[in-house]
């Protein structure tokens, strides 16, 4: 009670005659928030910064977003006036600055005390919502009151459900942009998101449908169909900056807005990039200065925000920035960091905007051209994706390979430096070996057979396979002599046996005194003239690859 009474002194002292003792403990417990910012004197508009801070405040205190109070606050009194000459402002019915009506338990408290008719003006619209709660006023799917959009019909039940504010005319189903919660809606844009020449282009749509409304020409009661819509809305939900807390983290909204040194207008300043984050910490301002401030027509407030990095800190307008939800950067799906490819490749991401090589970009677009790529994807809260890639569909030139013989242990030649060189045998794969930067490379293989088939190919980093290149294993082995038979004076044959097929030459010196051909059953038979004892022949066995083998005999008698 020590407290209650405390406070109501306080006010006392700040508004003789407004409150006289009539205040309750809810409107002191924020009505005292504004103290510091003036005396509220009789039949008098409080300084417009106090006004601010009493209307934000008794928003706060229903949890309502002062966003929507003030809009509703300018559309009743057109700039937020109480009085007007000394009498409280009214169109006929309602009265002050929130236009309440003379039904209220208070009607000359309502003319007289702003605190009073802030207080009321708040509770008929928080009763509003409850409404909206209860599934009798139409709402956003899973959106809560920290939405401004949420509080479309609120607004609407607050001036009445009368066809007037219907958002769909009956007579052709076009859009009315004319109903109180549009208007009050405009306010917020332009008033508290700063959107001058932005009508109806910041806060998010309804998808309205003609046959949401029904119409009772009778009682003039606009209702709506059963059951109650629920509307899901494709444009981003403006969450009240006013509800964030201490730490939290908020990005810019605007390319360019101003970091300023002190909380008005005409503080030293820096710009700032759009997303650009920043943590709040935990205090907004009002534009309060000095004595020309505060007065200041901004229905804005400042938050003071600090750099993730700590190097810079400041005020900045609540009209530019949001609460900062998504921390996660776009995925993006067709391509990977540091890759590379030898393929056309089709790009796409769940979310935000792109440029390929600082060239705007299409999710879903195909890459067919050989060459090296940035793509930067970047979310509506400023979190970026960087991928690098390249895109190279160029077979390597097809590698070079030495001689392989029915002798050789090793397979070697050049290729394209790097790359992975395939062997195989006889189309069967064996092994593979990268080239040295030199391109040079070599594998280590067992002696094969003449004829075989050794090939190689060479595959680069993306994966192109160059043509391969093919030899035949080349014989360099020389024919088997098995034996050569006992040569006579006598003689005119010389005989034996060797590799089949094989030529057989007899010399006498370098003098040919014969020539054959071993028969299919690896015996040969050659015709020679007799020759003197003890002359030495020479018996040469050439295959069909040109080897040659030779064995030397000497004529007995």
């Amino acid at each position: 009670m020590k407290s209650i009474l405390l406070k109501l002194g306080l006010l006392t002292t700040l508004s003789v005659g407004l409150v006289a003792g009539k205040a309750s403990a809810e409107e002191m417990d924020w009505a005292t928030k504004c103290l510091s910012m003036g005396d509220i004197k009789p039949n008098e508009n409080p300084n417009f910064q106090q006004i601010n801070c009493l209307l934000t405040n008794a928003a706060l205190s229903k949890n309502i977003p002062p966003e929507v109070v003030k809009g509703i606050a300018e559309k009743e009194s057109s700039g937020w006036n109480q009085f007007e000459n000394g009498q409280a402002v009214t169109d006929g019915k309602g009265y002050g600055i929130m236009q309440v009506t003379d039904s209220d338990p208070d009607p000359e408290r309502i003319k007289r005390d702003i605190i009073y008719n802030i207080n009321q003006g708040v509770n008929i619209l928080n009763e509003k919502y409850s409404w909206l709660e209860a599934s009798k006023l139409p709402r956003i799917k899973d959106a809560g009151r920290e939405m401004i959009e949420n509080w479309y019909f609120p607004v609407m039940a607050y001036n009445g459900k009368v066809p007037v504010n219907s958002p769909i005319k009956r007579i052709d189903g076009s859009r009315n942009w004319n109903t109180y919660q549009d208007k009050v809606f405009n306010n917020i844009e332009v008033h508290s998101y700063l959107g001058y020449e932005q009508e109806h282009k910041i806060l998010a749509h309804y998808p309205f449908k003609y046959d949401d409304f029904i119409y009772n020409t009778e009682s003039q009661i606009l209702k709506f169909k059963t059951p109650t819509p629920e509307y899901l809305l494709t444009g981003e939900l403006h969450e009240s900056v006013y509800f964030l807390k201490n730490g939290d983290f908020v990005k810019v909204t605007k390319e360019g807005a101003l970091l300023r040194t002190q909380p008005n207008t005409s503080s030293p300043w820096t710009a700032q990039p759009l997303n650009k984050t920043f943590i709040f910490d935990g205090n907004f301002n009002y534009t309060t200065e000095s004595p020309e401030q505060i007065n200041s027509k901004n229905q804005f407030v400042w938050f003071h925000v600090t750099s993730t990095d700590g190097k810079s800190s400041g005020y900045i307008a609540s009209a530019y920035i949001a609460k900062k939800k998504d921390f996660v950067a776009p995925i993006v799906t067709g391509v990977k960091n540091n890759a590379a490819y030898n393929k056309d490749v089709t790009i796409t991401f769940d979310e935000g905007t792109a440029l390929l090589n600082d060239v705007a970009f299409t999710k879903g677009h195909t890459i067919k051209k050989d060459g090296k790529y940035t793509l930067v994807v970047k979310d509506e809260e400023g979190n970026t994706t960087t991928i690098i890639f390249t895109i190279d569909k160029t077979k390597p030139a097809t590698p070079s390979m030495n001689s392989v013989s029915d002798l050789s242990t090793t397979v070697t030649g050049k290729a394209e430096a790097g790359s992975t060189v395939k062997l195989s045998i006889n189309n069967k794969y064996q092994k593979s070996t990268t080239a040295a930067s030199s391109g040079i490379y070599k594998f280590t293989i067992s002696k094969q057979k003449s004829g075989t088939t050794i090939s190689v190919t060479a595959t680069d980093k993306v994966g192109n396979v160059s043509a391969p290149k093919t030899l035949k294993v080349v014989d360099k082995t020389p024919p088997a002599i098995q034996s050569v038979n006992k040569v006579t004076s006598k003689s005119k044959t010389v005989t034996g046996s060797a590799e089949k097929y094989a030529t057989v030459k007899i010399y006498r010196g370098s003098t040919i005194i014969g020539k054959g051909s071993v028969y299919s059953n690896g015996k040969f038979s050659v015709a020679i003239k007799t020759q003197k004892a003890n002359t030495y022949l020479k018996v040469s066995v050439i295959d069909k690859a040109g080897n040659q083998n030779c064995r030397t005999i000497k004529v007995v008698k």
